[in-house]
């Protein structure tokens, strides 16, 4: 009856045993071997093109991947200083022109007063008054609380930084020593069952993972031209490079356009252009249909997983990891069903061994 009953529950077991397994080791483990873990791949991404550089121009692979991954990193670390500098030079704009935005603000807060006096019969200089006494309080609130806070933060910030820096460094060190040796340690692990196991299974997950960037790419560039484009018509300033970071961001879930169509579009209702504003809220529209329709044409058709189960996967790795979720919480959905799935193909195969010899003896 046990032998029955394991037989017939062994995959769930399994299942769960994994999943227990999968959490534990992005809980814990990872972060530990991450920068070990992203020079493997890296290195197997690069193998074959290194193999043809160095019979080509016959210089060593170590030169070749050092170099290479050199190039890797200064053109990660200008996009992270492009976008740093973007960032600066717009909060330095807005700390120029704040009288302008408070002067925009005011007239517009004056212009719906004065409308809701005309048609509710409201006091328009009693809400006015009101409306402004709120502000100075959020303001002078704002100023004695948040901002000290921030810069509180800044001893943090610069942890961050200097750990991201460390990570690249790592990074960089193990991708250059690991080249040298790659081949000798895979002969070696080969010679495992189940590192031919873990090689195939990782092999499955690389594919689904590069169709799924892939799709997320063309979405994005769909998305930027859309928002880009729109913009430039309205007539909006800055309206290219604000629909290229709109569509940038449309990438990243639970935030999506909106976190700069709409904020543009405020400012444009603030400013009085109110059809402007609705212009860009129709925009906001498009663009929420556009990848409501490519999505599952894309990411749904390609990967065998509908887009529902990669929002839960991300929600559920926000809960159980916190922010890097978003990243982990599918990774971790797509090594549990690989690895379900071949423990459920090995069982079936044993099965089918058992009965055939079962037969044969017969």
């Amino acid at each position: 009856m046990n032998q029955f009953w394991w037989e017939k529950n062994k995959k769930y077991i399994a299942g769960v045993v994994t999943a227990a397994a999968v959490f534990l080791f992005m809980k814990y483990v990872l972060t530990l071997v991450l920068p070990f873990f992203l020079s493997v791949c890296l290195i197997s991404v690069m193998q074959p093109l290194l193999q043809k550089l160095e019979d080509k121009l016959h210089i060593n692979k170590n030169i070749l991947a050092a170099i290479t991954a050199l190039l890797a990193l200064c053109l990660l670390g200008a996009l992270l200083w492009y976008t740093m500098t973007m960032i600066c030079s717009q909060i330095s704009m807005l700390a120029r022109n704040i009288d302008v935005y408070e002067d925009c603000f005011c007239r517009f807060i004056h212009s719906c007063c004065r409308g809701m006096e005309r048609s509710m019969g409201i006091d328009a200089d009693a809400m006015e008054t009101m409306i402004f006494n709120h502000v100075d309080s959020f303001t002078a609130d704002m100023k004695r609380k948040a901002f000290p806070r921030l810069m509180n933060y800044s001893v943090s910030y610069v942890k961050a930084v200097c750990s991201i820096t460390a990570f690249l460094v790592m990074t960089f060190i193990a991708t250059v020593l690991f080249v040298k040796d790659f081949r000798g340690i895979r002969e070696e692990l080969c010679r495992f069952r189940w590192f031919l196991a873990a090689e195939e299974i990782s092999r499955e997950i690389g594919t689904m993972v590069w169709q799924y960037l892939k799709a997320q790419a063309i979405i994005l560039c769909v998305i930027s031209v859309l928002c880009a484009s729109g913009l430039w018509v309205l007539g909006i300033r800055h309206g290219v490079t604000t629909g290229i970071l709109a569509g940038i961001l449309d990438a990243l879930p639970f935030i999506g356009t909106g976190i700069v169509l709409v904020p543009v579009a405020l400012w444009q209702l603030i400013q009085g252009k109110v059809w402007k504003c609705a212009g860009i809220l129709l925009l906001y529209g498009i663009c929420a249909l556009a990848r409501e329709f490519l999505e599952p044409k894309l990411i749904g058709r390609k990967m065998g997983i509908y887009p529902v189960v990669i929002l839960l996967a991300i929600y559920s790795g926000i809960k159980l990891y916190g922010l890097s979720g978003v990243a982990l919480g599918p990774f971790s959905f797509l090594v549990i069903r690989e690895i379900y799935r071949k423990v459920g193909a090995s069982s079936e195969e044993e099965a089918g061994a058992e009965t055939n010899v079962f037969c044969e003896n017969d």
